[in-house]
């Protein structure tokens, strides 16, 4: 019963921010837990050059698992991105997603996983879908552009002017 009293909070949440949604202009702070490490990520560590790309997604969305394919089979391109996956979902989730949909990330020195046990992330950049895609310029800390249930790593990489 818990756990539908939760899937109802969230899914009102979810269509209440979609009607008064926007994508924060500037990058709001945060702490995270990281997935494969015992400790805390924050908004701090984030890179100083380059784009940030703060992908919050659902290791069972099927559009969060093209997407993440897609990034995966793209890396040589993203050689100035900082991926950060964003999970609401535990390390076995996760794990899934990665061993399924996306094995070469968890090796990747420019992505982190990183977990939001609680709605810090739904509070904060109010998405309306997943995946939810932020693209930051990492100097400015000013938002580039919101990819919102985007599934085409083409539109990403156009976004990031790489050539795909």
């Amino acid at each position: 019963m818990k756990f539908l009293y939760s899937l109802f909070f969230v899914s009102v949440f979810f269509l209440c921010q979609s009607v008064f949604a926007q994508a924060p202009k500037t990058l709001p702070s945060f702490t995270f837990d990281e997935v494969y490490q015992a400790s805390k990520f924050n908004s701090d560590k984030l890179p100083k050059s380059g784009y940030i790309v703060l992908d919050f997604y659902d290791p069972g969305c099927g559009h969060c698992q093209k997407m993440g394919a897609g990034i995966a089979r793209n890396l040589s391109k993203f050689k100035n991105v900082s991926f950060y996956f964003i999970s609401m979902n535990d390390k076995p989730y996760v794990d899934g997603f990665i061993n399924m949909h996306a094995k070469a990330l968890k090796s990747a020195p420019n992505v982190k996983f990183l977990f939001d046990a609680g709605t810090q992330f739904i509070e904060k950049f109010k998405p309306s879908n997943y995946p939810s895609l932020y693209i930051y310029d990492a100097k400015t800390k000013v938002l580039v552009q919101h990819l919102d249930g985007e599934d085409d790593v083409n539109k990403l990489l156009k976004a990031l002017g790489i050539a795909g």
